[in-house]
């Protein structure tokens, strides 16, 4: 899949790459026809001035009419170009749109199938979550099919029920992302309201990798889902080891 996701990527942009020559290309023909007539131009006026004062004396409206052909002329040049500026430069923010956009959905697929790998593709059995494949319960997800789930469709689901309803993509950190959607594997949505309770979600949004007090965040979420997990293994203690050791491996600042 990883190859054919990159083969995509190549013929995007080589369908981009070779609309923006196509476009140059028709810019420069475009700007060196009107440059043609424009040195074509002064010639047939000077052609007409010399014949109208072959003939007769030159009057000031004929000068005035000269004048005013060649400066509507100029005039429509540079209207011209202004308008092809305007939208090359409408193609280069949708090019730029569109190459964000790109990079979100590799983010998106990355954050989900690092949970959707990690669960795997074993039917499982347990009584919390009954039939689990792929980290889709057929307890919490009464309406799917957990037998015939794929690995494509649990993507879907997961994409559906907690990334985007989350809002998980205005998250600047991905390590953040991934730790979340994992606590979403075995809390539910629930795992905002407990990352909330400890950190504003405002905060938590805008925080790095690379910020000074992202170590310090981490381990304070750690903990905050340790203790739910232990709070949850009172009554269900053969999961508490598996829930821990899941927890501290997504939050681990090494």
């Amino acid at each position: 899949m990883g190859d054919s996701k990159k083969l995509e990527n190549i013929l995007f942009y080589a369908i981009i790459t070779g609309s923006l020559i196509i476009i140059f290309s028709i810019i420069l023909i475009f700007l060196n026809n009107k440059s043609a007539q424009a040195q074509a131009e002064p010639t047939e006026l000077a052609t007409a001035a010399l014949y109208i004062s072959s003939t007769e004396s030159p009057t000031e409206e004929t000068e005035e009419s000269i004048v005013s052909s060649k400066t509507d002329f100029e005039t429509d040049i540079q209207e011209d170009t202004i308008t092809l500026l305007e939208q090359y430069n409408q193609i280069r923010e949708e090019l730029e749109r569109i190459k964000q956009a790109l990079a979100r959905d590799r983010t998106v697929e990355y954050v989900i199938y690092s949970v959707v790998d990690y669960e795997g593709d074993e039917l499982t059995f347990d009584e919390l979550g009954g039939f689990t494949k792929y980290g889709i319960s057929s307890k919490h997800n009464p309406d799917i099919d957990v037998f015939r789930v794929t690995r494509k469709d649990a993507f879907n689901i997961l994409y559906v029920r907690y990334y985007v309803p989350n809002k998980l993509y205005e998250y600047h950190s991905v390590r953040l992302q991934v730790a979340l959607m994992h606590m979403c594997v075995l809390f539910g949505n629930k795992a905002f309201s407990i990352a909330y309770s400890i950190v504003p979600k405002s905060k938590l949004i805008i925080l790095r990798d690379s910020d000074p007090e992202f170590p310090q965040v981490i381990e304070q979420l750690r903990l905050a889902f340790r203790q739910h997990a232990k709070q949850l293994g009172i009554k269900n203690p053969r999961y508490l080891n598996g829930w821990l050791n899941r927890i501290d491996k997504v939050f681990y600042i090494g």
